[in-house]
């Protein structure tokens, strides 16, 4: 008879411990404790310039994918055609964001950073960036590429 160590049995009970609901707890508190740290600096700044965390969402996918369609936008952030209406209109009103017609196709209106909002989106993501490389060197590469799997899963799918 055989006795298997637990490294040759990635199949079984012990394996899938972080499965458990505790463990799925545990991962969620520290999925929001994370969130409030990594959001906390860029609410202050957001706070100071008079504009929300919708705004910069916008500001972000808008950098993110360019030329993105409000259409597109709006499904990525799953929110109301008037809530995004509201905030990007804030933004192109502060001179943030632009929309413009494609040479292909007058129907659609893709969204471009402006310079100023290419700035200020830059400015807010480096103190996310800045939170994150702290922790991505605290641990290895695979750890990291497990974060973003798992963040990965829980997103919506790509259309």
């Amino acid at each position: 008879m055989t006795v298997r160590t637990m490294k040759e049995r990635p199949y079984g009970a012990e394996s899938q411990l972080y499965l458990r609901e505790e463990a799925v707890r545990a991962s969620f508190e520290a999925f929001l404790l994370a969130w409030r740290k990594l959001s906390a600096d860029c609410d202050a700044h957001m706070m100071q310039l008079d504009i929300g965390s919708a705004h910069y969402r916008i500001l972000f996918l808008v950098k993110s994918h360019p030329d993105l369609t409000p259409g597109r936008l709006q499904a990525m952030l799953g929110i109301t055609k008037q809530s995004l209406g509201r905030a990007l209109s804030d933004l192109k009103e502060r001179n943030l964001v632009e929309q413009f017609y494609d040479r292909r196709d007058r129907r659609k209106r893709p969204l471009r950073l402006t310079p100023a909002g290419e700035t200020l989106e830059r400015e807010l993501f480096s103190l996310i960036r800045d939170h994150l490389t702290i922790a991505y060197k605290q641990v290895d590469g695979a750890a990291v590429d497990g974060f973003r799997r798992v963040l990965k899963e829980l997103s919506p799918p790509a259309e």
